[in-house]
């Protein structure tokens, strides 16, 4: 009976040490090799930061692009947009914003709205330009005459003159178109515009300029005394002022529709302004006016054809 019960403690004891070896080499040869390449938990959370690192370094360079896309894909003309201002204005109206008039009667008449159109076309263009600014030029080289046609000769549209020189042969220009008799102001205009690249941009632009004043009409005493006329130029320059003031121009072109109820800036495609000139149109019917004659224009024809 003793020698039975021996031989079990013995079986058992073996049991024992046998499951104890084989639990050592599951935990030394499976669970300890898992535990040391799946490395500690600090590693994994210190990883994170390192996963949207990418993220964050593609939305900052969607950032830049956003903030560079403006100045990479502006032209190099003036800011081209069209702005709409919501105004309760009459259709027809046109107020040209200027500078304290002068007492000598003289400038106030060269001063005066130099237009071409019906005075009752429904809308009203008050044109800014800087005679040495090249898409100035290029407006009214290219697509003054179509909207000529289709808009002022038909008594729709009325276009008004303003000077806004932006440098000093732009502003000595200005007297001298404004020293002209009024019947020869657009087409001396469009004679400055179309010789730009001949005077504007010369070291000597004057010898050039007066010779273009001479052609048209004016005498050297003339042309000197315009130039030297202080009170025209201060007249010139608070005109330029007050309407930067009110319209906020900083470039040219600035086409001012209905003193403000739209403003196109810069030398926009025809498309924009057949599209503003048609919707103001639409609003308001279109105008029952006598077309302007306009014989200026005329004898700007007759130049460019000489």
């Amino acid at each position: 009976m003793k020698n039975t019960s021996d031989n079990g403690s013995s079986k058992l004891i073996v049991l024992v040490l046998l499951f104890a070896v084989i639990a050592a080499g599951v935990y030394l040869f499976v669970y300890l090799p898992q535990t040391q390449k799946s490395g500690p938990p600090v590693d994994t959370v210190s990883a994170e930061p390192v996963k949207e690192e990418p993220v964050r370094t593609t939305e900052l360079k969607d950032e830049q692009t956003s903030s560079q896309e403006p100045s990479e894909s502006a032209p190099t003309s003036p800011s081209l947009v069209v702005e709409t201002k919501t105004l309760n204005l009459s259709p027809a109206e046109a107020i040209i914003p200027g500078s304290e008039k002068s007492s000598d009667p003289a400038i106030e008449l060269m001063m005066a709205p130099r237009k071409l159109g019906a005075d009752s076309a429904p809308i009203k263009v008050v044109e800014y330009s800087s005679l040495t600014c090249g898409h100035c030029s290029e407006f009214h080289k290219n697509d003054f005459e179509k909207i000529k046609a289709d808009y002022i000769d038909t008594g729709k549209v009325q276009f008004i003159f303003k000077e806004f020189p932006l440098n000093k042969p732009a502003l000595d220009a200005s007297k001298i178109l404004r020293c002209m008799p009024e019947d020869k102001f657009i087409t001396f205009q469009s004679l400055l515009f179309a010789e730009q690249e001949k005077w504007a941009y010369q070291k000597d632009y004057l010898l050039p300029l007066k010779q273009n004043a001479k052609l048209a009409g004016l005498s050297e005493e003339k042309i000197e005394s315009c130039l030297q006329n202080q009170d025209l130029e201060n007249r010139i320059l608070g005109d330029m002022k007050a309407g930067s003031e009110k319209y906020k121009i900083r470039s040219t072109p600035t086409f001012v529709l209905n003193d403000g109820l739209k403003i196109i800036v810069g030398h926009q495609a025809m498309s924009v302004f057949q599209d503003s000139f048609n919707g103001i149109l639409t609003e308001t019917g279109p105008s029952s006016g006598e077309t302007s004659s306009a014989p200026e224009i005329k004898e700007q024809d007759d130049q460019k054809q000489k």
